[in-house]
């Protein structure tokens, strides 16, 4: 490193790159659930632009799973940024409504398209 470049400061530094990606296609239509949503536990980190379901009995969210009995089997929303859940429940926020990028959602099928009905899909 040429010190004198920076007039024997430090230089900046190693760079990191992070991936950012975008699951709204458009920015003009967009809703969230007020106060947010309740991961549970268990669940790793899960992804944002995943499509989430409401267990019944304890009213927490997780990943929509159409073949389940539990609750989870109805979308109710999406996750607008990632969230590790791996050590307890943690509070995260979800869209109800807004365009987003199907290619770009994690665990959307024709029935979760149904469910979210104030969502559109490019």
């Amino acid at each position: 490193m040429n010190h004198a470049q920076y007039n024997g400061a430090p230089g900046p530094g190693p760079i990191y790159t992070q991936e950012f990606t975008e699951v709204l296609a458009s920015t003009d239509l967009q809703a969230k659930i007020p106060g947010g949503v309740l991961l549970a536990q268990g669940n790793g980190v899960v992804k944002k632009g995943t499509v989430l379901g409401k267990i019944t009995a304890s009213k927490k969210f997780i990943p929509y799973k159409p073949a389940a009995t539990d609750g989870s089997q109805v979308a109710v929303c999406i996750l607008d940024n990632d969230q590790d859940t791996s050590t307890s429940d943690i509070g995260a926020s979800a869209w109800i409504a807004g365009i987003f990028t199907e290619s770009k959602l994690t665990g959307i099928d024709a029935a979760a398209k149904t469910a979210l009905r104030l969502c559109y899909f490019a």
